[in-house]
């Protein structure tokens, strides 16, 4: 199952929040979609998020927004 925030339009800390109650409601192998526009919170999230805990799985970004795929690891 996957599990998308849009967070366009957000700014962190609010940003960050979501995004990790989001991860600690995902069963391990499921997948957090993030869409945003902040790049504060892109920079920040990788320090909230613990690396062992996530699979990096896609990240993309364009001039509106970035696009950040994860995947919960077990």
């Amino acid at each position: 199952m996957a599990c998308q925030l849009d967070l366009r339009g957000m700014i962190s800390p609010i940003t960050l929040l979501k995004v990790t109650q989001a991860f600690r409601g995902l069963d391990p192998g499921e997948t957090l979609e993030i869409l945003g526009s902040d790049a504060q919170t892109r920079k920040d999230l990788f320090k909230v998020l613990e690396a062992p805990h996530y699979e990096l799985v896609n990240s993309e970004d364009d001039r509106a927004c970035y696009r950040i795929l994860l995947r919960k690891r077990a």
